[in-house]
């Protein structure tokens, strides 16, 4: 009868330390950051430039990004969906076409506030990316006040290949609504 009884208590006091350790981590803060990413596909002074791809992969004719496509880029990210709209900061990463029926991106997204009470900090997003809907990635890090964050961005497209006059004609627009829990 006292094996029994000392299992649960060792698996009680288990418990209790997994508690204490999980919130002296120190998710005390949450903060959410809503934002707008510029994707800008000009000839021109581009933010996204193909640097790699596969010659033998064939798009698919409604995809967004080719399958093996690899892309780098540096965007300005606003609070509001206009170009025009104040700059808060930018956002500089990678995504590949990772799917052959190009709708689904993997996407390594480092965003740093420039303005503001976070300027110099930043946060990582990384994950699969479906093109087709809202979609969600997780937050996997960050430096500055967002050191050891996590957490999720919901990413919805507000349009692609912008044609409007505060937009580039070639932009796409997405909006990030981020929640983070940090020190």
């Amino acid at each position: 009868m006292r094996i029994p009884f000392l299992v649960l208590i060792t698996i009680l006091l288990l418990s209790l330390q997994v508690q204490c350790n999980a919130s002296s981590f120190g998710r005390d803060k949450e903060t959410n950051i809503l934002f707008y990413l510029h994707n800008i596909h000009a000839e021109k002074d581009s933010s996204s430039v193909l640097v790699a791809q596969n010659t033998n992969a064939t798009a698919h004719p409604r995809g967004f990004v080719p399958f093996s496509y690899v892309y780098v880029f540096d965007d300005v990210i606003t609070d509001g969906p206009a170009i025009t709209s104040k700059v808060i900061g930018n956002a500089q990463g990678t995504y590949i076409g990772t799917s052959k029926d190009g709708y689904t991106i993997l996407m390594a997204i480092d965003v740093e506030i420039t303005h503001g009470p976070f300027n110099g900090s930043s946060f990582v997003l990384f994950s699969r990316n479906p093109l087709r809907s809202t979609r969600e990635l997780p937050v996997i890090g960050g430096r500055g006040a967002f050191r050891m964050a996590q957490g999720y961005g919901m990413l919805r497209t507000v349009c692609v290949h912008c044609l409007n006059s505060v937009n580039p004609p070639k932009g796409d627009v997405i909006e990030y609504n981020v929640t983070l829990w940090h020190h």
